[in-house]
């Protein structure tokens, strides 16, 4: 008999590097990517600083074993599985970190590695260094099951993932429920990000039928696992005539391969430690988790200084993922309005077999030719007693044999069978014959590599009006970064105004934009000509739009009818029927609303906002214990249903079980109280609020709203909400608006009212709504430090106004000795062209702010560059210590070359050679307290062929000629360095190739100015725009300018490159690099 799985809720000290508090101010982050997607992170609150302050910090740990077994998950951060235990074969079969150590790597902010996250809904999870609700479950089959989720910040989604635990069995099982809880659609994606540490003798397992791999946005393909040629990635790699991939010490720089869609028909991932001979296998249904992904830092230096940014002793790691109803990243998925997609994934150990040819949720498989013997190996994950292994050559049984097989022990045989495994099916079938596991080898050469997805073009380079549509949805499902749908959307109706597919979508986002006006007329015309030839469309999501954005307008009457026509077909009628529901239940005819919900439900049995909305109706109509039961059977059906809680609590006494589950995130209370909103249930969302004890800001100006509505007084609640700190508050609902108008209206004294419903509309996209507010706010408060720096935002980026701008930075660091402000500050006066020497003085007025932020200490070492003063440049980076941010790598490392190029030239040209030699060999080599090591991708051209004119100006050919030789290697894509590589290469007496270099970085630039109003289209590997940085034809223009200034002076047409630099010292004239040319223009 199995044991039993045993279940332990403890606290557990980790010791933990505490990253800095979030910021106070919103982030309106807008063509930002991130992990290839949108990186806009309001109304999460942002962290961008990372302290080396380590101590030991108690945690609420969840440990899950049975005899073969144990892991343990960490629900306040992010509900990470935290390890993964072999307990027969004594090893973590998932990497386990030991300490909490985070760098920037999470889109708002903190990310740790190790375990298993759950990434949802984008990548990496939002709320990776958040708190997740948590709650044990037992099983009636003995099994454990923790759950852990959230209701997701950005849509109010809800995501969960049940960790299983099974008697006898050796896997740790993830039964994940994804339930849209809102009455719109929205995308997501899932992946499980696994990671497994890794040596020298670590291979990643790909599925047998995998022959090519491709990189985020599908933007390049590669063979697997023998890789030759250039990976055309974010990061091009040649990998020559025939790298295997698969060994991590084979590949060297930061890289993606993942397996799209169509490219295996297995439903595994496996990593195996050949050394240890140990290893794990995750497993997921293919049909539905087509996504596959590894993942690596790279082995070498920079890869070595990520995992020590991450870790004190444990590591190096890799990532194998698994993508659920996705394949890629970006690679999103529509959920429907309150639909449930519910699926599985599992992890085990497995060990001696090799590498898996084949695994299931039973048994993994291995099955392979060793000299002239078949090599056969079977783990199992449960306990088959008589279970069988065959082994066939088409029909033929060469080898048939029975054993009891457990998880305590491998099966491994070498079988003489005079047969090349190649021609042979080996199978493992229980004493009943069902299969557990099988494989026949894949004969390769059956695949073909997918087509490179090609970067979406201008709306006026479209021909059709289908064309526009198409492009426009792919861009609004895929969360793109750079492009906006709508341009594509409203391209198409200036060609066909009556467009139906083009209106429906411009409603659907005028709805999420909180633009109820906006979107009831696209949806009118979307309707005119559905129902120009017949009245009952096929498609009636215009109606069910319309529907609803007059149900926000508070025009029920229209709204019911529009509803009931979205009801006809079946795409939308459970939704509507449920709208249809609330609208019954303002007008308290509760039995209609009862019947609505019922037809609603028989559609979608998983919609749990409708199970709750007739509890409480069942309440509200006297039949207690009908209610009473439904609760409880809702909080069973899903223990961390806070709404469901909240009903049983009108039975039960579990307000402090509820607030100590969900406290921690206020706006969890909300989601409840907009629910009895929309239902008219006034009463019962104030019984919500006052259940909360909370003082966010928001629940209370929801009270005030509350008891207006009831035809009470809600000046005092309006009154305390005003009082209140505006802290991380960031409303983000479409409900927000009329109670944040609500309280504009009726407490004239209120400036935050005004400043939150400001940043709501900043966020969707009403720039000009948001700026009347902002004003309104200081026109009440005019030390409203965070109102200030918003509209400072908005009349630099929106309105063009750098003068009014500046004003309203200054002031609002004035009244807010913020870090954040300093930096925006200075990002605004590099922006507006202030002098290097003005600059300076800024920083040095607030020495306490800068010491605070790595950017501005950089920043303000570039200024001293720019002055001359490299010495102590270079000192000033030698004593900091730094914390990169993933995609920010290379900016201090080209700093760092550059300032060491200079200094030495400056020493050099002052007949100081040896000293020039030293700060050469300085400028290559890099402090580790600067967080980053060299890529591969380091462009040290100029460092290499000034140390190469130095050692041939002492006489020393042949160590010059090793440098020039160093200078003159491709490394990454063109800039103002490759310059260098060309007047290495014409040392070199490689003149054809210098020229060929120099004539590419002219196309290039050349490209820049001709598309300088284009944005970058692949998000992975793309610049972060800092703030005040979005002008794209600036951006284009000035380093199109430069690129073909540096080209035209190695050239030796100066008079041309001094031109180019001229023309873009008019956009940016304090721009480094502008800068830096003047340095060496004279020099060779």
């Amino acid at each position: 008999m199995p044991e039993n799985v045993t279940a332990r809720r403890e606290q557990q000290v980790i010791p933990t590097y505490i990253p800095k508090e979030p910021n106070a101010m919103p982030m309106f982050f807008e063509k930002k990517p991130y992990q290839g997607a949108s990186g806009r992170l309001y109304p999460l609150p942002y962290s961008d600083g990372i302290t080396d302050e380590k101590k030991d910090v108690s945690y609420e740990v969840y440990t899950l074993e049975n005899e073969y077994i144990q892991t343990q998950v960490l629900p306040a951060i992010g509900g990470k599985i935290l390890s993964g235990y072999d307990k027969i074969g004594h090893y973590d079969f998932i990497y386990r970190n030991r300490v909490i150590k985070p760098a920037l790597v999470g889109l708002a902010g903190a990310w740790i590695s190790g375990g298993i996250e759950f990434n949802w809904p984008q990548h990496h999870r939002p709320t990776t260094f958040l708190p997740l609700e948590a709650s044990l479950e037992e099983n009636p089959d003995g099994s454990k099951t923790l759950w852990t989720g959230e209701v997701d910040p950005f849509y109010r989604m809800k995501g969960m993932a049940g960790i299983t635990v099974e008697p006898g069995r050796s896997y740790i099982k993830a039964k994940i429920r994804v339930y849209n809880r809102t009455n719109l659609p929205q995308i997501f994606m899932w992946w499980a990000n696994l990671a497994v540490a890794v040596n020298e003798s670590y291979r990643t397992i790909f599925p047998p039928d995998v022959e090519w791999v491709n990189d985020h946005d599908r933007r390049a393909v590669l063979q697997w696992p023998i890789a030759k040629g250039v990976y055309k990635s974010a990061r091009p790699f040649d990998y020559g005539d025939g790298t295997d991939l698969s060994l991590y010490d084979s590949v060297k720089v930061p890289s993606s391969f993942l397996i799209s869609q169509g490219q295996s028909d297995m439903d595994f991932v496996a990593g195996y430690d050949g050394g240890l001979q140990k290893g794990i296998a995750t497993v997921a249904d293919h049909h539905i988790a087509p996504g596959k992904k590894m993942w690596t830092w790279g082995h070498g230096d920079f890869g070595e200084m990520w995992c020590s940014n991450l870790t004190d002793e444990d590591g190096p790691y890799i990532e194998l993922m698994t993508g659920v109803y996705t394949d890629n990243q970006p690679d999103f998925t529509w959920i429907a309005p309150f639909e449930t997609k519910e699926f599985e994934q599992y992890w085990y150990p497995i060990r001696d077999i090799g590498d898996v040819k084949n695994a299931t949720t039973d048994a993994a498989m291995n099955l392979e030719q060793r000299g002239d013997k078949v090599f056969l190996g079977f783990n199992v994950t449960g306990s088959f007693p008589n279970a069988r292994i065959t082994v066939r050559k088409g029909e033929e049984v060469l080898f048939t044999e029975t054993a009891d097989m457990t998880p305590a022990a491998s099966w491994c045989k070498e079988l003489a069978l005079n047969e090349d495994a190649a021609n042979l099916t080996a199978t493992l079938t229980d004493e009943n014959g069902r299969v557990l596991v099988s494989y026949k080898p894949y004969v390769r050469g059956q695949k073909q590599p997918i087509e490179v997805r090609t970067p979406v073009k201008r709306p006026c380079e479209y021909d059709t009006v289908e064309e526009l549509y198409i492009n426009g949805f792919h861009l609004e499902q895929y969360k793109q970064h750079n492009f906006d749908p709508r341009d594509y959307y409203l391209e198409a109706l200036k060609r066909d105004p009556g467009d139906i597919r083009c209106n429906t979508s411009m409603g659907r986002l005028a709805l999420k934009d909180g633009k109820f006006r906006e979107c009831v007329a696209y949806c009118d015309t979307a309707i005119a000509r559905l129902t120009s030839r017949t009245q009952p469309p096929a498609d009636t999501e215009a109606f069910y739009l319309k529907g609803l954005a007059l149900q926000y307008l508070g025009e029920y009457d229209e709204a019911y009818d529009v509803l009931y026509r979205a009801a006809w077909n079946y795409p939308h009628r459970s939704a509507a029927y449920f709208q249809l529901a609330t609208l019954d239940c303002c007008k308290g005819e509760y039995l209609d609303a009862l019947e609505k919900l019922e037809v609603s439900l028989v559609l979608n049995a998983g919609h749990s906002r409708a199970v709750n909305l007739k509890t409480a109706i069942l309440r509200h109509l006297g039949r207690d214990e009908e209610a009473k039961n439904l609760a409880a059977a809702s909080v069973s059906a899903d223990l961390l249903d806070l709404w469901a809680r909240v009903e049983l609590s009108h039975y039960e006494d579990n307000g402090d079980a509820i607030r100590e589950m969900f406290g921690q995130k206020p706006e969890n209370y909300l989601d409840v109280v907009c629910d009895y909103l929309e239902a008219g249930l006034t009463e019962d969302a104030l019984y919500v609020i006052e259940l909360s004890r909370s003082h966010y800001p928001l629940l209370h100006y929801y009270r005030g709203y509350c008891q207006h509505l009831l035809g009470q007084d809600g000046s005092e609640a309006l009154a305390f909400a005003a009082s209140l700190d505006t802290g991380l508050c960031f409303p983000a609902r479409l409900e927000d608006i009329a109670v944040l108008k609500y309280a504009i209206e009726n407490n004239p004294a209120d400036a935050n009212a005004c400043y939150y419903l400001g940043c709501l509309y900043y966020d969707r996209f009403r720039y000009d709504d948001a700026v009347e507010l902002w004003e309104q706010c200081i026109s009440r408060d005019s030390t409203h430090a965070k109102a200030l720096r918003n509209l400072a935002l908005a009349y630099f980026d929106k309105r063009g106004d750098a003068a009014s701008a500046r004003v309203c930075m200054e002031r609002a660091l004035k009244y807010r000795k913020d870090p954040r402000l300093l930096f925006e500050y200075q990002q605004l006066l590099k922006n507006t062209n202030v002098s290097v020497a003005e600059r300076l003085d800024v920083y040095g007025r607030y020495p306490e702010l800068l010491a605070q932020r790595d950017d501005c200490y950089l920043d303000r070492i570039v200024l001293l560059c720019q002055q001359g003063r490299y010495a102590e440049a270079i000192h000033a980076a030698k004593i900091k210590r730094f914390h990169i941010y993933e995609g920010g790598e290379g900016n201090l490392t080209k700093q760092h070359a550059w300032m060491h190029v200079l200094y030495a030239n400056e020493l050099a040209s002052a007949g100081k050679a040896a000293e020039a030699y030293q700060v050469y060999m300085n400028g290559v080599n890099m402090p580790k307290s600067y967080g980053e090591a060299k890529t591969w991708f380091n462009q040290e051209a100029h460092i290499f062929y000034y140390l190469g004119t130095l050692l041939e100006s002492l006489g020393k050919t042949k160590e010059a000629a090793n440098a020039f030789e160093e200078a003159s290697v491709y490394k990454a894509a063109v800039s103002e360095l490759s310059m260098f590589r060309a007047l290495a290469l014409r040392k070199l007496m490689r003149f054809s190739q210098a020229q060929q270099v120099l004539t590419e970085m002219l196309e290039s630039g050349d490209n820049l100015l001709k598309n300088k109003d284009m944005r970058s289209y692949y998000g992975v590997g793309s610049p972060t725009p800092m703030p005040f940085e979005y002008d794209i034809v600036k951006i284009n223009s000035v380093n199109g300018h430069i690129l073909r200034g540096y080209a035209l002076l190695g050239l030796g047409r100066r008079d041309e490159a001094e031109a180019e630099i001229a023309q873009a010292a008019a956009y940016s004239p304090n721009d480094f690099r502008i800068y830096a040319f003047h340095q060496v223009k004279n020099t060779f």
